[in-house]
Order: C-alpha cells, then structure tokens, then sequence
C-alpha cells in the first residue's frame, strides 16, 4: 500500500509484467521504454533491425549534414523536433557555437526529447524548443533574424504509431485520435460524428486552396483553418442548409468558449 498526503492508502500499482522473451504488447515493453536503464535491450533489439518501442531512429543523418554544411556559429531550424536524433547531429556540428531553433506539437514527447538533449549538454544557451507548428517559421526567421539551414523531416514518428494509445495505428486496438497533441482541439472519432464526409471534403478544398494574402495578425495555420470553415459556410448557404449552418456555427462557438 502506499500513502498520500492526507494520509489515506492507495494499492499500490504493480509494474506490467515482461511476457515472455519478446513480448508484444507496446505497455509491455517497459525495458525498451526505459533506455537509460536496459540499454543492452536497446542494442539487441536495434541489432535485429527493430526500432526500440518509444524511439525513433532518425535516417540519413549523415547524408543531411553533407548537404546543409553546417558550421559553427550558425543558426538552424529543425521544423520537427521529434526524438531529436537529427537535431542532436546537427548540434554536433555547431561545436557548442551557434544555436538551433525547433518547432514540434506534441507536448508528451517535445518534453522527452527536451530532457535528452539537456542530459547531453544541449541546454537553452545553444536550443530553443518552441511547442508550436512549423508554420509560423517566417515570425521566428524574423525574431531571430533568418536561419543560415533549414532541416524539415515532416510526418509523424515511431513514438506516434507504436503506441497505441495515441490514436494513430491501424495495427493495434486503440483510440481513433489523430493528434500530435492530445491537449487541444478534438479526437478523429469525435470529429468524424460531428461533420459529413462531404462536408469535410469542401473544409478540406477551402482549407487547401494557394493562400495569396492572409490576415496581418493571423498565421498562416489559423487562416487556412478559417478559409475552410468559411468555404463549408458557404457550401451550406448555397444549398440552402441553414439549420445546418448554424448547428455548426454553435458548435464552434462552443468549442472556442471551451478553449477560453
């Protein structure tokens, strides 16, 4: 049993058990979870061209470098932070010179990645981690005064789809949820209750069509979303669905109050 604050007792939460040799299970694997502790699992697992539960091993690491010649003093932007195997190697090549700014939208694993880069001695001095979407690189190119290499790696990660709490694979049973950050806005599963096919489709033009100017205070995210909620509108109003309309339009109300 253990104790909380006020005293009272908990049972206490045994660790899952480690299933046979190899197990299965994503929650099972807590020794490929835990590399800093069973790192000879690690080595095994990679060694049988695997990729450890919980990691991603970056690709053409060496390949990148050649071509963006890095040097030291310089100043980098990786659009997507994830595991921080790039990142890392581009650090590297700063030789403790320089900075690097990165961008990432999950909160769960920006703070992993942030930890095992501060352990290797990559600190705020010389990386800034930003949770926010790559979009806005023009406001930070303009904050910091431009970048010297650029490095975007788009597209979600091992971390992402071996879990399957996070809603993203078709391989294990789990929540149907789609987002890098499960903190805001809502699931796959909800959004697909809330709006037609067809319907999604006509968000989805709206959002897509060439942006030629956008709003002076809006980024470039914000005003795409707006642009394919104001093509649905319209779609609407011109098939003469106005119930529909302004179901969606309360909705929405909703759901900005909710986020206030």
């Amino acid at each position: 049993m253990e104790h909380t604050e006020n005293g009272a007792q908990t049972p206490h939460k045994r660790r899952v058990r480690y299933k046979g040799k190899y197990p299965k299970k994503f929650e099972e694997k807590y020794k490929e979870l835990q590399p800093e502790k069973y790192q000879d699992t690690i080595e095994h697992v990679i060694k049988k061209g695997n990729t450890p539960a919980g990691m991603h091993i970056s690709i053409m690491v060496q390949e990148i470098l050649d071509t963006l010649n890095i040097q030291p003093g310089e100043t980098g932007f990786d659009a997507t932070l994830g595991y921080g195997g790039h990142t890392k190697a581009m650090l590297a090549c700063l030789n403790g010179q320089g900075h690097i700014y990165a961008t990432d939208v999950d909160p769960e694993e920006s703070a992993k990645t942030k930890k095992r880069l501060e352990e290797l001695g990559y600190g705020e001095d010389i990386l800034t981690i930003r949770l926010q979407n790559f979009c806005t690189i023009d406001e930070i190119a303009k904050e910091v005064g431009g970048f010297d290499f650029i490095l975007a790696d788009l597209g979600v990660s091992s971390m992402q789809i071996d879990n399957p709490e996070r809603g993203f694979t078709y391989k294990k049973e789990g929540p149907l949820d789609l987002r890098l950050n499960p903190q805001k806005g809502v699931s796959a599963a909800e959004r697909l209750k809330e709006v037609t096919e067809e319907e999604l489709a006509v968000y989805k033009r709206g959002r897509n069509a060439k942006t030629v100017s956008m709003a002076k205070h809006a980024t470039m995210h914000d005003y795409r979303h707006a642009t394919g909620f104001e093509a649905l509108m319209g779609y609407l109003y011109l098939n003469h669905q106005m119930n529909r309309l302004i179901d969606l339009v309360k909705l929405g109300m909703e759901r900005t109050e909710g986020m206030l």
